[in-house]
């Protein structure tokens, strides 16, 4: 379990230069995960008590979560073990997974709030989707994959690695799957090292801006992509943009470039040291994830849902900007800010598919 000691142990941080090896706390290997548990926080009782009277007192007060800031979510005695996980996922290795909310005793809407105020200490909330959802919910709704338009946490298939285009990313366990489902974590730092090691032409080749989809996801009159490099320094330290299929289908929208030889051999060695570098982390109902996605890659294996809709395998989602987490480029910055089209209302909608 996560403890003070983990602070002191973490290698040091060095500078970074494109194209050279670099040290830093969150370039872990798998091994380093599946050794121990010291990646997760466990609340305690006191802890649970608190945040659960924090949101009694939000939902009394029947303000609407988009207006509910840290402030009107007081955590005196647990507010410092927040700040240690936020210094984990700022300075050690980029993860955490909290364990032990109660959520299977708690209402939809009262775990919703739950979410919401422990979010508040990481970061604010931003638009996940083209409809405003602030809350986002990875959840199979039977669409396709393969559709160019389609968004992997609308389906029950394994996804390729990739990081989501905010600061952190934090993700409540409500339901598990009925098989299958398992979260995978890998550290884009390792990513890059290794492929450095193996392939440093290929590393070079992700330097460059490659194109990645919108999803149609953007106001009239702007490109359906954006780019951006997957390997990027800035301040001497380096950051990661997963080589994802965001990239990959790209490629059929108008003005993007067709990938080369080279490109497409680059993406694929990052898929495949993502899965060699990965560790799984099975979910809990009550479990509490969140990333560094400047750091982190992650995905999940495709999984067999239940029958019941009531069970189905549900997470809440929250896309988090913090500015403070890692130096990046202005670029990075722009497209790590949300999804907002012209005329869109932030909203906290309670299940997939529904609006607010």
């Amino acid at each position: 379990m996560m403890d003070k000691t983990s602070r002191t142990q973490r290698p040091a941080r060095g500078e970074a230069v494109l194209l050279q090896p670099v040290a830093d706390p969150a370039g872990w290997r798998p091994e380093d995960i599946t050794a121990n548990e010291d990646w997760v926080y466990r609340f305690s009782d006191d802890e649970i008590a608190e945040i659960q009277d924090a949101a009694a007192s939000v939902e009394a007060s029947g303000r609407a979560l988009t207006d509910v800031g840290r402030a009107d979510f007081p955590l005196p005695k647990t507010a410092k073990s927040l700040a240690g996980i936020y210094d984990e996922l700022k300075n050690g290795r980029g993860f955490v997974q909290m364990r032990g909310l109660p959520v299977a005793a708690m209402s939809r809407a009262g775990a919703a709030v739950v979410f919401w105020g422990i979010g508040t200490y990481f970061g604010a909330a931003l638009s996940q989707n083209a409809e405003g959802h602030m809350l986002g919910h990875v959840k199979d709704i039977g669409k396709d994959y393969g559709d160019p338009l389609v968004r992997s946490y609308q389906t029950k298939a394994a996804m390729a690695f990739h990081n989501d285009a905010c600061d952190m990313v934090a993700l409540l366990c409500l339901n598990t799957a009925k098989s299958g489902g398992a979260s995978r974590v890998g550290s884009s730092i390792s990513v890059y090292n290794e492929m450095l090691k193996r392939r440093p032409d290929l590393a070079a080749d992700l330097c460059n801006d490659l194109f990645w989809t919108l999803h149609g996801e953007a106001s009239p009159g702007r490109e359906p992509w954006y780019k951006m490099p997957v390997f990027a320094v800035r301040d001497g330290i380096l950051s990661v943009r997963g080589a994802s299929t965001h990239a990959r289908k790209a490629q059929d929208l108008p003005g993007a470039e067709r990938w080369s030889a080279t490109r497409k051999a680059a993406v694929d060695l990052f898929q495949q040291l993502s899965q060699e570098l990965a560790a799984d982390l099975p979910f809990e109902p009550g479990d509490l994830q969140i990333l560094n996605s400047h750091v982190t890659v992650h995905s999940r294996r495709p999984y067999e849902d239940w029958d019941d809709p009531a069970k189905k395998r549900h997470l809440f989602r929250l896309w988090l900007r913090n500015d403070d987490l890692r130096p990046v480029a202005d670029l990075v910055r722009r497209n790590y800010s949300g999804i907002e089209i012209d005329g869109f209302v932030p909203n906290v909608p309670m299940d997939a598919g529904q609006a607010a």
